[in-house]
């Protein structure tokens, strides 16, 4: 679904109630020229994680680049 909002001049994001959106804490993720709100949950999971959180970033960004630039090879055949 896809819900639009919009922008007051002190630049907060007004977002409406049928976008079925909980919480209070939202991330922003701005690729290019598009936006994703991400809702972050106020209940944190525990997570039993082994290693530096360094190296943890860093497969993070590394998987994330694959997928994002998977998306985008694909998007660009389709059109």
């Amino acid at each position: 679904m896809m819900v639009r909002v919009r922008m007051d001049d002190q630049r907060r994001i007004r977002i409406p109630r049928k976008a079925g959106l909980e919480g209070d804490t939202f991330l922003l993720l701005t690729i290019g020229s598009y936006h994703i709100l991400f809702p972050i949950p106020s209940d944190k999971p525990e997570l039993d994680i082994e290693g530096p959180i360094a190296d943890l970033l860093a497969k993070a960004d590394a998987e994330i680049a694959k997928d994002v630039s998977k998306r985008w090879r694909r998007k660009e055949t389709e059109c």
